[in-house]
């Protein structure tokens, strides 16, 4: 029997297959057809681990720079060192009249116009003496209003005031810092007030107090229909950028000094006696109360002599301006006679009068004695004398 001997065919790994490229023209070398990998040798390994080691090296010398070697020095500084909340104040908002005439406003200090009888209504700025410890929205170093317009609607005027976050050394220097809240500008304010009703009021009332010898004055004027305050000023007055800047000492320390009292707003704080106008609430009354009839005449002679009790050789007399004669009520409204009202408010021989209590009913309904309801700074409400008054305040003296 003959048996043909077995052909082995050798197990042939892909890597030990070379190709020869130009044998085929469509082989592509972009793809990486024809690539054999490489081993990666021990010289790239020792470089690469190499680079680690040193990496490694640099961060731990660092750590070590920073905690041992200058640990101390961070330290300190981080005792010395401080957070400090800074204002930044903003622009307070601009004033203007009804005709949209701008009567104060920034640049970048408060300015304002400088127009006869202003002063009066739109007051000043000044420092707070006010105490507001632990607040962010106070600073002692910021202008607020202090009086008039600017210290009714300050927190309109006003706006926000930003905060700015510092780091500072021991000597205050500034390391870092951080806007926290960026300032807003106030809210602008248009008033009712004409600045050209205002001036000519202004110049009225100081032309007429320096003519008849007195030390102010004070006028209001108002729209009957609306009830809009369209002019209201005090002479004498002061100069508002004066106050506002503060550089001019010796001229605060006149304003402040004088007299004549500048500051006092005699429209809205001055306390006077409420002289003729009076006289129609007391007719009011009178008629009301049926105390007389308003044809009724009364004699005027020029004066109204009382009788004193104690003292016969001494009475009591209350003069009129001038003698008006017989007036009934209408004449003696339009003559302004003192005689008639002191007659039919106090009564006298036969006429009968409200007497005080009624005097005081009636003048209080018409607001006399309270405040006006203005929202003005510094108002005084006045006073009606009655006898629970004068009970409170004059012990023992009926």
């Amino acid at each position: 029997m003959h048996f043909k001997k077995k052909t082995v065919i050798p197990i042939i790994d892909p890597d030990e297959v070379f190709l020869d490229s130009h044998n085929l023209p469509l082989f592509d070398t972009q793809q990486f057809e024809g690539q054999f990998e490489k081993t990666i040798t021990k010289q790239a390994l020792y470089l690469l681990i190499g680079t680690f080691f040193i990496v490694i090296l640099i961060f731990i010398g660092k750590i070590f720079n920073l905690e041992i070697n200058q640990g101390k020095v961070f330290a300190e500084r981080s005792e010395r060192n401080t957070l400090r909340y800074t204002s930044i104040f903003s622009q307070r908002g601009v004033i203007y009249d009804r005709q949209g005439l701008e009567l104060a406003w920034n640049n970048p200090e408060r300015i304002y116009r400088q127009e006869a009888g202003t002063a009066s209504v739109l007051g000043y700025l000044g420092y707070s003496n006010e105490s507001s410890t632990g607040s962010l929205n106070f600073d002692p170093k910021e202008l607020i209003g202090r009086d008039g317009v600017e210290r009714v609607f300050n927190d309109k005027l006003r706006g926000q005031t930003g905060i700015r976050i510092e780091e500072v050394n021991v000597t205050g220097e500034i390391q870092s810092e951080y806007l926290l809240r960026p300032p807003r500008t106030g809210d602008s304010l248009t008033l009712s007030i004409d600045t050209r009703l205002q001036k000519k009021l202004y110049t009225t009332i100081k032309a007429l107090a320096e003519e008849r010898g007195f030390s102010g004055g004070a006028a209001v004027l108002l729209d009957v229909k609306t009830g809009e305050l369209m002019a209201l000023t005090s002479y004498p007055e002061y100069d508002p950028n004066i106050i506002t800047q503060g550089t001019d000492r010796e001229a605060i320390t006149s304003l402040l000094t004088d007299p004549s009292k500048p500051f006092l707003n005699r429209a809205v704080a001055g306390l006077y006696t409420p002289g003729s106008i009076i006289k129609p609430i007391i007719a009011l009354g009178a008629l009301n109360e049926k105390i007389i009839d308003p044809e009724t005449q009364i004699l005027s002679t020029g004066a109204l002599t009382l009788p004193n009790l104690f003292l016969p050789e001494q009475p009591s007399i209350f003069r009129d301006w001038k003698a008006h004669g017989l007036v009934n009520m209408r004449r003696a409204l339009a003559v302004s006679s003192d005689v008639y009202f002191y007659e039919i408010g106090g009564g006298f021989e036969n006429q009968r009068g409200l007497g005080i209590a009624n005097i005081d009913k009636y003048a209080r309904l018409f607001g006399l004695g309270s405040l006006t309801g203005i929202n003005w700074s510094y108002e005084e409400a006045g006073n009606i004398p009655n006898p629970d008054w004068k009970a409170k305040n004059f012990d023992g003296d009926p």
